[in-house]
């Protein structure tokens, strides 16, 4: 499962509605949090520009990772880690850890670094 997307049910704020919805949307799976949860990315086309981190969101373009089959461009969102339970996970998209593994790394690496942040941030 760890280096994964697969198809995962994912909570976002609804701003339209205003309240807390699901969408079912690709999700990279980087590690198993207990027996039925996962730590997941989401993976988001992002449609607005300004909501782009220029530093933790990784930019997925298919035409240079056609393996991962992503239908347009993406971004893995390395600062916005959450838990998923097993029932919220579908199907397999594609395996990143397998295909890229470079990229995966970078990932990881780029999550970390963002865990190293808050813990700065906590300790001032």
């Amino acid at each position: 499962m760890t280096g994964e997307i697969r198809w995962s049910l994912i909570q976002f704020y609804d701003i339209v509605h205003h309240r807390i919805s699901f969408k079912r949307r690709p999700a990279l799976f980087i590690a198993k949090a207990d027996k039925d949860d996962y730590v997941v990315l989401p993976v988001s086309r992002i449609t607005r520009s300004h909501n782009i981190d220029p530093v933790y969101d990784i930019r997925i373009d298919p035409a240079d990772y056609p393996k991962l089959k992503l239908p347009s461009v993406s971004y893995v969102r390395t600062h916005k880690q959450i838990i998923v339970h097993a029932a919220e996970m579908g199907d397999l998209i594609s395996n990143m850890k397998k295909e890229y593994p470079d990229l995966y790394l970078h990932i990881l690496v780029m999550r970390e670094e963002f865990s190293k942040e808050i813990t700065s941030q906590a300790l001032d």
